[in-house]
């Protein structure tokens, strides 16, 4: 079920965030705008108490991605049934991390939180597509 690309048609609208329990050091995030904009931060600093990150998001983008890279988004998305999974998959404990992904595609919205637990095919797909557009130090 892959939806072509082409003028007028729905752009994905993607963010990942992997969030630490015990520091925010190391807590990463990618962000894909529907203009194709992708936006990288990796949290180099220790944040105050309950936070999970010491700055906004970067003002320029690491990159702007062409058809084909914002396509394999789409087939990530759609292929992998993305939208189909539960927007929960926790496993219980006190450290670790929890990845998340919230995607938009036109109407298509979904949330999944992924925390302690291996990630189900449809959620790593549309991870490692992000990771692997951002590059190092995300991809590494």
């Amino acid at each position: 079920m892959s939806t072509r690309l082409g003028p007028g048609a729905a752009q994905p609208e993607i963010e990942f965030r992997r969030i630490q329990a015990i520091s925010c050091r190391g807590n990463l995030r990618i962000r894909v705008t529907p203009a194709g904009e992708l936006f990288a931060y990796v949290e180099t600093r220790d944040c105050p108490r309950g936070r999970q990150w010491s700055a906004s998001w970067p003002e320029q983008p690491l990159r702007r991605l062409d058809r084909r890279q914002r396509q394999w988004l789409v087939d990530a998305l759609l292929e992998g049934d993305f939208f189909a999974l539960p927007d929960e998959i926790v496993t219980p404990g006190r450290d670790g991390f929890r990845d998340e992904i919230d995607a938009t595609l036109g109407e298509l919205r979904h949330s999944v939180s992924i925390e302690r637990s291996a990630a189900p095919p449809a959620f790593a797909r549309v991870r490692a597509a992000l990771m692997a557009l951002a590059g190092p130090p995300f991809s590494a």
